[in-house]
C-alpha cells in the first residue's frame, strides 16, 4: 500500500473518530425516547386517598414505566377510554365496567382492592344505614352529592332507590340523577376530596370511600359512621383495552395484584384504608 493511501485512510479514521461522540449521542437519545409512558384514567377516591402516590413511584422504579394520572369520576374516566385518551382504566362501577367491557371497549377487568363506604356527618349518631339515612332527612340535615357520573355517585343513588322503597319521603330522578327532594340536598359536580371539604365547612353529610374518609379524618371535624351492608362493598379493578400499550398496561395490573401487602399495610392513624384482592361474597 502507498504513503498516499496510508495517510488517507488515517485521515478518514480520524474523521470517523471525530464523528463517532455526536453519533453515540443520537443513539442514546433515541434509546431514552423509547421509555414508555402510559395514561390512566382512575377515580378520584384512589387519588384523594393517597394509595397510588403510595404505589406507583414502585411500578415507575421496577419497570421504567411512567404513568399518567388523570383522576376523575368513574364515568369520565370511561369517556376517555371510549375516545381512546387513556391507555388504561382504574375504577370502581362493577355494573358499568361489565356493560363497558360487552360493548367492545376494554377487553377485561381485574379487582385488585376494595374497601367499603361510609357516611360522614358532623354528628355521630347510632343506627343503621336505614335509620341514618331517615335521621339525614328527617332532621332536615344537608347533604352534598358528588353529582359527577362517579362510582361514589352512582353508588349513592342505589342507596337512595333503597331507602324509597322504605320511606315515605318524596323522590326524583332529574338531571342530578336520583335523590330525594328536599332543602338540604346539594349536588357539586366535584371529586371526592372536594366533597369531603364542602361537607366539613358547611357542616353537612356526604357519602365517601373509606379510605378517602380515613386519609382526610384529621382535617375535618366529620364522623365516620361504618355499616356492614354488603350495598357498600367497594371493588376497585383495573380494566385493560386492546390497544397499542397492552403490554405496559398489562405489567401494571400484574404489579398491583403483586402489590397485597403493600396495600394491606396502607394505613392511617393504624386503619387499614383498602384490603387487597376480591371483596367477600
Amino acid at each position: 500500500m502507498s504513503c498516499r493511501s496510508i495517510k488517507m485512510n488515517r485521515l478518514f479514521f480520524a474523521i470517523f473518530l471525530l464523528l463517532l461522540p455526536p453519533l453515540q449521542g443520537c443513539l442514546h437519545a433515541e434509546d431514552e425516547s423509547k421509555t414508555s409512558t402510559i395514561r390512566l384514567a382512575t377515580t378520584t377516591s384512589l387519588r384523594d386517598s393517597g394509595l397510588l402516590s403510595e404505589l406507583l413511584p414502585d411500578y415507575t422504579e421496577q419497570t421504567g414505566i411512567n404513568v399518567d394520572v388523570i383522576a376523575v369520576g368513574s364515568g369520565a374516566a370511561m369517556s376517555l377510554a371510549e375516545n381512546n385518551d387513556v391507555d388504561v382504566l382504574i375504577v370502581h362501577d362493577p355494573e358499568r365496567e361489565v356493560e363497558f367491557i360487552e360493548n367492545g371497549f376494554a377487553v377485561n377487568r381485574t379487582t385488585f382492592a376494595w374497601n367499603r363506604f361510609v357516611l360522614l356527618g358532623p354528628t355521630s349518631i347510632s343506627g343503621d344505614l336505614i335509620e341514618t339515612l331517615h335521621y339525614i332527612i328527617s332532621e332536615d340535615q344537608c347533604f352534598i352529592s358528588r353529582g359527577d357520573d362517579s362510582g361514589t355517585h352512582q353508588k349513592e343513588q342505589t342507596l337512595w332507590r333503597m331507602f324509597s322503597n322504605q320511606s315515605n319521603f318524596e323522590f326524583v330522578d332529574d338531571s342530578l340523577g336520583f335523590h330525594p327532594v328536599w332543602d338540604g340536598y346539594q349536588s357539586i359536580g366535584q371529586g371526592m376530596g372536594a366533597a369531603i371539604t364542602i361537607s366539613n365547612e358547611l357542616e353537612c353529610w356526604t357519602l365517601s370511600d373509606r379510605g378517602t374518609a380515613l386519609y382526610r379524618q384529621e382535617n375535618t371535624n366529620l364522623f365516620i359512621h361504618e355499616f356492614n351492608e354488603t350495598v357498600l362493598i367497594n371493588p376497585y379493578s383495573i380494566l385493560l383495552m386492546d390497544n397499542e400499550y397492552n403490554s405496559e398496561t398489562t405489567t401494571l395490573r400484574d404489579f398491583l395484584l403483586d402489590s397485597f401487602r403493600d396495600i394491606e399495610g396502607y394505613t392511617v392513624n393504624n386503619k387499614t384504608l383498602f384490603h387487597s384482592g376480591e371483596p367477600p361474597n
